[in-house]
């Protein structure tokens, strides 16, 4: 077992236990909604997308929040609202309540089915915390790890589909309040702010170097964000109910597809160290969406259970492995005071989008073809590929925290 700071393994086990439920979340609720209480796709698409407006919204609050005040605090508060979210499920069918769920809980944020990220509004902070946690370690065998259990805890939770609607909400609302619970003892770590006076030229010169350079580099981060919040948005949400359509089979056969597609992810996201070290970290991003690009485009003229089953495997288990280059990326061009806000604004330009999307794809699936959707989403997805190679460098992890600039 890798020598770790206690708080590092309690976030893992805390988003361990939370995966688990939104594994089962991001599969049942979309077919919860269409067919246990009928309704229309356009209907599914609205409480999707107020899910993942909202959740940007709270991503840059929160995140913001988190650099300037108590990130643990943050995290607690994130944590609660998804327990909240699956309680009101439960307890009503009230359409406006249903949109306050989704709020509160994230609902239809992208890449929730490909990661048990289900209440995204935690992740920035999250993503933090484990930086300052680690520091002087290979951040890309940290977050390798996290996505691994949070992926394999995803793929348990899919198989709660197997289960009654009512009995799988009851598991999310437990292990997601379990999950609160799990990070108390973490120790909170302040960040350190510069106190500079005024006349002092030359360290305020290099802090606004530093300062622009942040900001440079957020924008940029917002910009790949938004293209890859817009094609998952389109898809994403909707994958439970399209396959079911398509391929005609059960919610538990739908379930297990994504059990499936979440081991295969999970462990593909070990790979993660390996290709960064050999790629780099922006090209540890770039050749997995190339790959799962191409599977995803696939995805809706898979006829048959098994080229589906290949096909969604193929797709989650690259999209899920470029995930960890990416926050070690992130954690690695910006300065530590704005860890925080760069998650949260990725996570903003990704979820604000990617609302609009969704949205917009509950109506284009209830009138036009399914591929439709998905080849958007492949064009999106290109010009997403395009601007990684374009915007950022490429730095090379290596053994022992060293990051060499390439």
């Amino acid at each position: 077992m890798p020598n770790w700071d206690r708080d590092v393994w309690l976030l893992i086990a805390s988003r361990s236990v939370r995966s688990i439920a939104g594994g089962a979340l991001g599969v049942i609720t979309g077919l919860y909604l269409y067919y246990y209480l009928h309704l229309s796709l356009t209907a599914v698409g609205i409480f999707f997308g107020v899910g993942a407006f909202t959740a940007p919204l709270m991503s840059l609050l929160f995140g913001r929040l988190g650099d300037r005040y108590s990130r643990k605090a943050i995290l607690l508060l994130t944590l609660s609202f998804l327990p909240i979210a699956t309680a009101i499920l439960l307890l009503t069918n009230y359409y406006p309540l249903l949109l306050l769920a989704a709020a509160l809980g994230g609902f239809g944020t992208a890449g929730a089915l490909a990661s048990g990220s289900v209440g995204a509004v935690a992740a920035p902070v999250q993503t933090a915390i484990l930086a300052d946690k680690t520091e002087g370690l290979d951040r890309s065998m940290v977050y390798a790890v996290f996505n691994l259990v949070s992926g394999a805890s995803s793929a348990i939770g899919a198989l709660l589909a197997n289960l009654s609607y009512r009995e799988a909400f009851y598991i999310a609302l437990t292990l997601s309040a379990v999950s609160f619970f799990i990070v108390l003892p973490i120790r909170d770590e302040r960040v350190v702010r510069s106190n500079r006076r005024v006349d002092d030229p030359g360290g305020n010169a290099k802090a606004e170097t530093v300062v622009r350079r942040d900001l440079a580099y957020i924008r940029r981060f917002a910009v790949v964000g938004a293209l890859n919040g817009t094609a998952q948005g389109l898809v994403t949400p909707f994958l439970p109910i399209i396959f079911r359509q398509v391929l005609h089979v059960s919610n538990g056969v739908v379930g297990d597809i994504f059990f499936i597609g979440g081991v295969a992810a999970a462990l593909a996201s070990l790979t993660a160290p390996y290709f960064s070290r050999m790629l780099g970290l922006r090209d540890a991003i770039i050749l997995p969406r190339v790959i799962s690009t191409a599977a995803l485009i696939l995805i809706p003229f898979s006829t048959s259970l098994s080229i589906a089953v290949i096909t969604y495997i193929i797709y989650v288990m690259f999209r899920v492995s470029s995930l960890a280059p990416q926050q070690a990326l992130m954690m690695e061009l910006v300065g530590r005071g704005s860890r925080s806000t760069v998650t949260g604004v990725n996570q903003a330009a990704r979820l604000l989008p990617s609302a609009a999307a969704t949205t917009s794809s509950g109506v284009m699936l209830d009138y036009l073809p399914i591929p439709v959707p998905f080849s958007i989403a492949f064009v999106m997805n290109v010009l997403n590929i395009i601007l990684y190679r374009k915007y950022f460098p490429n730095p090379r992890p290596l053994h022992g925290g060293v990051t060499v600039m390439g």
